[in-house]
Formats: structure tokens, sequence, C-alpha cells
């Protein structure tokens, strides 16, 4: 009894408190207009949603403003969940005595609804608990709104946080087709006052598949996938992934720690440990601690390495500490190399380094190659004519090398020409006249410019061009070389003489007489 009189007591204090309230209010003459209309079905989430002004977030923004194809879709309201039910739905409410809210219990299907909203779902059974307004969906969850379909064994809603915790086969369909699957996701819904753009969370390694369109708005058959421990979208186009990602397109595939993925601006990032791979006839691999992957009408088109770069193919090894690749239709079109530090290009028998390197190979087939700035190339002399540890080497301020890319009976394009320029020097072996391949001839040479023409990849004739020195040494016969003074002289052979008789025997030793 003395329970029940202290609720009374408070309750007639309240009503009090409140008619003190309004009379307050109807005394000013003028009352405040809120800067924001108030919805008249809720205040209490009205006016919470009236104290913020959404705000999208820089990169959010950023990413959705770039691709300038669709607008943001505006955030929508609260969620007043309405259980519609079916006629084989069986209900039992039970009412605490405290708090005077209801926990029901629904069977034999549910179904709701946000009402004044195109928000619907259903399960078999449910909880709902009017208290701290939290439901329990259990069984074939099926969550439908303009922006999401959502499908789960089970699925909890908060509906004070607008957010939805799906469990067990869970589906997640993007209204632009994309889809993610997997074991556990969160979903917070877009609503004003709360947040401006939907979020989804996706853990215990979740898949995600993006559908492209190509410039006609034509969906592209094969989507990009997307792997990783977790997965989180920010809206419907921007993404972001960490823990063993996996990204798989129609022309790369790629692994890291973690990724960045903006449908719309077409760009993605791939940090700590990422690795590219190219797919096409000519595959190429791409290597750093952070990679850049730009696309064009839903192509790559350039893919960019930064801190420990290195580029592979068939025919080159590039690294330096940024490299910077053009794709087109799969294949390398052209690579630029550059510091702080050297950058190297190596082939099966050649390497040039310098502090930048341009790299011009139409359908990834090398067909010049420019160094700049303390250029150095080295490579190896003719083995059929020479045999040598030595290597043949070339200096300047820049090295341009010319290959020929035409030819295709070779696996590897040959050798045209190379040129340096400003303070070049060389050093070439050249094959000896008497045929000897150990002892070849040697050229070093300086000058302001110095072009060296290859013939069947061997060094055909050294040009050199203003401020002329340098030597030209042949090695001469052995036969033909005078004897070292210093050189240590060796014994004179033992002379043997051959015995003409028995040696003399040794006479008896004579006896004592007795």
């Amino acid at each position: 009894m003395t329970r029940w009189r202290v609720v009374l007591a408070a309750a007639g204090l309240l009503s009090v408190v409140g008619g003190c309230g309004r009379g307050r209010r109807a005394a000013i003459p003028t009352p405040v207009v809120p800067t924001i209309p108030v919805p008249p079905q809720d205040t209490s989430t009205a006016r919470s949603d009236s104290i913020t002004i959404p705000v999208l977030s820089p990169n959010l923004a950023d990413s959705l403003n770039r691709g300038g194809k669709r607008a943001p879709d505006r955030p929508a309201q609260r969620c007043t969940l309405d259980f519609e039910n079916t006629p084989q739905t069986r209900a039992q409410s039970v009412k605490d005595p405290i708090s005077q809210k209801y926990t029901t219990y629904i069977g034999g299907g549910v179904v709701g609804v946000c009402v004044g909203q195109n928000v619907r779902i259903i399960s078999d059974s449910a909880e709902s608990y009017e208290q701290n307004r939290l439901h329990y969906l259990i069984g074939r969850v099926k969550y439908r709104e303009d922006r999401v379909s959502l499908d789960a064994d089970r699925v909890t809603y908060f509906q004070g946080d607008e957010r939805l915790l799906a469990e067990g086969n869970v589906v997640v369909t993007m209204k632009d087709s994309s889809s993610m699957t997997g074991q556990r996701a969160e979903y917070w819904r877009a609503v004003r006052g709360v947040r401006p753009a939907s979020r989804i969370h996706a853990t215990a390694r979740p898949t995600l598949r993006m559908y492209e369109t190509d410039s006609l708005g034509i969906r592209q058959r094969d989507p990009v996938q997307l792997i990783a421990d977790n997965i989180v979208g920010e809206g419907e186009t921007l993404f972001v992934a960490y823990g063993r990602v996996e990204l798989d397109r129609t022309d790369l595939k790629a692994r890291s720690d973690s990724a960045i993925l903006d449908n719309v601006r077409q760009f993605s990032r791939l940090i700590k440990q990422p690795v590219v791979e190219s797919k096409g006839s000519q595959p190429f691999t791409l290597s750093g601690k952070l990679i850049d992957i730009f696309g064009r009408t839903r192509k790559v088109d350039r893919v960019l390495a930064i801190d420990s770069a290195k580029a592979v193919n068939k025919d080159l090894t590039l690294t330096a500490q940024t490299l910077d690749l053009r794709v087109e239709e799969n294949k390398l079109q052209r690579a630029f190399a550059h510091g702080p530090g050297r950058a190297e290009a190596l082939t099966l028998e050649r390497r040039i380094t310098a502090e930048s390197l341009d790299v011009r190979m139409p359908n990834q087939r090398i067909r010049e190659l420019h160094a700049e700035r303390q250029a150095y190339a080295e490579n190896d002399p003719d083995t059929t004519k020479i045999t040598s540890g030595e290597r043949d080497w070339m200096r300047g301020e820049s090295i341009h090398a010319r290959f020929d890319s035409v030819a295709k009976d070779t696996t590897q394009p040959r050798i045209v020409d190379l040129i340096a320029d400003r303070n070049a020097s060389s050093f070439y072996q050249i094959p000896s006249n008497s045929g000897d391949k150990t002892r070849p001839g040697v050229n070093y040479v300086r000058g302001s410019r110095i072009t060296v023409d290859f013939k069947e990849q061997a060094v055909n004739t050294v040009t050199v061009t203003d401020s002329v020195s340098g030597v030209f040494l042949e090695a001469a016969p052995l036969d033909t070389l005078p004897p070292d003074p210093k050189a240590p002289k060796k014994p004179a052979p033992r002379r043997v003489v051959p015995a003409t008789q028995a040696p003399p025997r040794r006479p008896p030793t004579p006896r004592t007489p007795e």
C-alpha cells in the first residue's frame, strides 16, 4: 500500500509541474519558434532530430561529389515500429508493473512496418521490449528499405540507435545491386539528426561484390570482389577493408592488409604489404608499401606504388621509391620511376640506374628508356666472343636507350643504341683479333656525348662527340710477350749420368789370427 501511495504522489507532483510549465508558456505573448520544424507525432525523437544538422564527413563528401553521377539520398526519419502481423500470428504481452511497459512475444509470422516510411521487416517470430525499444527477430528475417535489403537468420533491432545486428547467413544488397555476404553484420540506418549516411560493418571475413557500369550505363557482367576480415561501408559507394584483404577485378587481383575502395571516384588504395598482379597474356606484378589504383570507364588506367616499389614482368624489372605505371587494356604502356634514392631498370642482360627513369613500352614491349641525373648503364659483353668477369658500362648525366620493339622473333626486344649526354664516359670490351675469348681489347673514352650502336646484341661502333679523350688497348699474343724480370727463376733441371759399370765392391774385412 505504501508503494502505491508513493507512485500516486509522484504522479501528482509531475502533473503539477507539467501544469506550471504550461502556464508559463501561455503567459509568454510571442513564443519562441524553433528553427527546424518538429514533426508532431513523436516529440521526443523529433526534438533530438532538430538539434543536429546533418553534415557529411570530408572523405565521404569528397567521394560523393567527385563522381557527380548520383546525389546522396536524404536521411529518413526515425522508425515508429508497428506490427501488422498476419492472421496466423500469435502474440502474448506482459506488462511490467513498475515501468508500465510491455514485453511482447510474437510467433506464427511477424510483419513489422515503420509508420509513414517504406520500411518493412519480416520474420518467423520476435520478442519486443517496449522499455528499451529493443526487438529480437528470429528465423528467416527479411529487412527491406529503399537503400538496402538485408536477409539473415537472426536480427536484433536497436530502435533507439537505429541499428540492426544481423547474424547467420547474412546477405546485404545495396540499391546499385552491390551485395555483401557473411555471418555477421551491423547496419546503421541513415536518420535525420542521427547520421547523414547509412553505414555497415561486416565481420568474420565477409565477401563484397560490386557491379560496375561502363560509360553507357550498362552493368558489367563480372563484379569486383572484395574479401577481408572486416569490411566497413560508408554510404553505398565507399568501403574500407582491413585484415587479409583480397581484391579481385576483371583486369587485376591484389592483396594487402588494408584497403579503401571508392566506387564513384573509381579509386582504390592498398596499404601495408600490398601486391598487385595484372591479368592477361603479359602479366606484371607490382609491390610496395602503399599502392593506389585509378580507373576510367571502369578499367584500370594508372597504378601508383609508393615506398620500396617494385614492378616485374618477363622483360623488365623496375625498382624505385615511387613507381607510376600507365595501363591500357591490361598492358603496361609507360612507367615512371623516381626517388628519393636511385631508380633501377633491370633486364636479363642490362642494368640502368639514375635518379629518375621514364620507360616507354607500348603494348608492354619496351621501346625507349630515358634515365636522368647521374645515369649509369652496364651490360654483359658478347658471350659468344668474349669471356670476362667484367661488364661494359656507360655514365652520363642522362642516358637514352632505344630498343627494337617491332621484331617479335625474340622474347625480349633487342637494344639498338645507347646515348650518354653531358660528362659522358664509357668502358667497352672488344673481341680480340687473335680469337682468344679470355683476352679482349679495352675501349675507354670520355666526351660530351657518347653513342654506342649495337648489332646482334653486341657493340658495333662507339662515337664520341666534343671533348674527346680516351684509350684503346688490345691484348698482345702470349708468344710475343717479354719475360717478366720480377718473376722468380725456375731451377735448372738436375743432370743424371747413367752408370757404365757396376760400382766396386767393398773389400772383405781381414780376420785376426788365433
